[in-house]
């Protein structure tokens, strides 16, 4: 598969495409197709090197993304083969093809949102996209 990886912390100069391993779910894990990602801010901190924590080079930057799930680990019952959904984190990386998640970190992504909406969600927004988007809505009552 295709993916960005980062061999050494720097601006965007430092992000290259690569050929790399396909990954595949373990226990608690899930495969996800990605069709779109995110630029979370830490993910750029992330790259420049500037974040508190670092992680181990090279490595494939991507927290947030929107995609299918492709396979599902053993003792996943959450989610199935063919869900869309959306991630706020992930194991592997999103500013790839595949991702590998844990279960507990994909979310369904609504039917009225696209994939690249849905990559753009993250955490901040995952508490107002369940309270307005995802319930009936309510009618206010009316002041006059």
């Amino acid at each position: 598969m295709k993916a960005i990886r980062v061999h050494q912390f720097g601006g965007p100069e430092v992000l290259k495409l690569e050929d790399v391993p396909t990954p595949r779910p373990s226990a608690g894990e899930v495969l996800v197709r990605i069709h779109a990602a995110g630029v979370n801010p830490y993910d750029t901190y992330m790259r420049a090197g500037t974040y508190a924590v670092k992680p181990t080079l090279p490595y494939t930057p991507g927290s947030d993304g929107a995609g299918v799930i492709e396979a599902v680990g053993d003792g996943v019952t959450k989610v199935k083969r063919g869900d869309r959904i959306y991630t706020a984190r992930t194991i592997s990386g999103a500013y790839a093809e595949y991702a590998l998640a844990l279960a507990e970190q994909v979310h369904p992504l609504p039917a009225n949102i696209d994939f690249k909406q849905g990559a753009g969600i993250g955490y901040p927004m995952a508490p107002h996209i369940t309270r307005y988007i995802t319930r009936p809505r309510r009618t206010l009552p009316r002041l006059s």
